[in-house]
């Protein structure tokens, strides 16, 4: 990830979609206040990029596609559940 808070090309070739995470309040080790909308990976919860808006990561998740998933709000739970069971799937070359 790099310093604007959004993932490198080799990271986004990768992603598969982005749901929308506010970490505020939340046991996030990275959380930083100005930046509390996260778009999540939904395939092991990896953080993709932080907002200071709400509309502005549903932008940036709308980018990874058309999808029901891309700018479905998760929580807690459902982020913490994605990165202790990633489902990771090889990227076809």
């Amino acid at each position: 990830m790099n310093e604007n808070g959004k993932i490198n090309d080799e990271e986004l070739e990768q992603a598969a979609g982005g749901m929308i995470f506010n970490a505020a309040n939340t046991p996030e080790d990275d959380f930083d206040p100005r930046f509390p909308w996260e778009v999540i990976d939904n395939n092991n919860g990896k953080v993709l990029g932080k907002f200071a808006t709400y509309d502005q990561a549903c932008q940036y998740a709308k980018s990874f596609g058309d999808d029901s998933y891309n700018t479905m709000q998760v929580y807690w739970d459902t982020v913490s559940r994605l990165r202790a069971n990633p489902n990771v799937f090889p990227n076809p070359q």
